[in-house]
């Protein structure tokens, strides 16, 4: 067995647990499952073909899943809306009159933040290299 390096860490390519992680039950299930998966679907088929409403809607959901909702596009106008500031303000204006979902004008400026963050990193990156490259 190999010993752990004086840190306490294994070795690189090492592995403390020689056997592996331990299968799960829902491993071992899905395993026997898999087996009899032909049976299964055909006697899932056959009993929503009887009428059963459970069978049906197990059948029905794996044929066409149910549709997620997703929010209908927007417009907003952005026309004198100065920089990511100014956009976030028209967007929270907007929600306010109801002519924006809350919702959706939440997530807007949550993304407004986070390319202003992205902004941010890139600017400061690139004044870096350009101060490393004056030296």
């Amino acid at each position: 067995m190999t010993k752990r390096l004086p840190n306490g860490q294994w070795p690189k390519g090492v592995s403390g647990n020689q056997k592996g992680r331990p299968k799960s039950a829902s491993v071992e299930l899905r395993e026997q499952l898999s087996e009899h998966g032909t049976e299964l679907v055909g006697k899932a088929v056959e009993m929503a073909l009887a009428g059963d409403a459970q069978a049906l809607r197990i059948c029905l959901d794996r044929i066409a899943p149910p549709l997620k909702a997703q929010p209908a596009p927007i417009h907003v106008d952005l026309d004198g809306a100065e920089g990511l500031a100014g956009v976030s303000r028209r967007l929270v204006d907007e929600a306010a009159c109801g002519r924006v979902p809350a919702d959706v004008a939440s997530q807007l400026v949550s993304a407004l933040g986070q390319v202003a963050r992205i902004t941010e990193i890139d600017e400061l990156e690139r004044r870096l290299a350009a101060l490393e490259q004056a030296q």
